[in-house]
């Protein structure tokens, strides 16, 4: 088969034999992370391995957290936790385990083992610990994610209509 975009020829026991670059994007910004917590800072090596696995998206993402846009919110007293990663136009609702975001970035281009910057920006800003904590009542949850949501709602009307929307 041919790479339309690149030109070159690969065959399909090579997409068998390499598993989709999600994974293996995903379990190399793990282990970074956890070096990074291990060693409690983050390293030129760091910085260069990310730049190179990810460019750009990483730029952003450590813009992201050297501003300390990462926002942990913690629920109480259930625990419950939810990361937002403060966007140029909106905030955005992260939720690691699922590896979710609610950006469009993440709606289009996951499914390609593309990860968007704000879930790189989180998994760092909770590896080297730069991030905003804020504690909240439990009876805050239904009302911010329900905020998270009309917003998210909002900007996927505007992204339909053809109109430009940026992360």
């Amino acid at each position: 088969m041919l790479n339309i975009k690149t030109g070159t020829k690969f065959s399909l026991e090579h997409l068998r034999e390499n598993p989709m670059k999600k994974t293996s994007d995903v379990n190399m910004l793990k282990e970074i992370c956890k070096e990074i917590e291990k060693e409690g800072k983050v390293t030129g090596n760091h910085l260069k391995r990310l730049s190179a696995a990810f460019g750009l998206r990483f730029t952003k993402a450590w813009n992201a957290v050297k501003e300390r846009r990462i926002k942990k919110y913690v629920f109480k007293p259930s625990g419950r936790i939810v990361w937002i990663v403060v966007g140029k136009e909106r905030d955005y609702l992260v939720m690691p385990a699922a590896k979710f975001c609610s950006c469009e970035d993440f709606y289009f281009q996951f499914d390609k083992g593309h990860l968007c910057y704000h879930i790189i920006a989180q998994k760092l800003a909770e590896g080297s610990g730069r991030f905003d904590l804020i504690e909240e009542q439990d009876h805050f949850y239904k009302v911010l994610i329900r905020e998270w949501k009309t917003v998210e709602t909002k900007v996927s009307r505007k992204y339909q209509r053809g109109e430009e929307a940026t992360t």
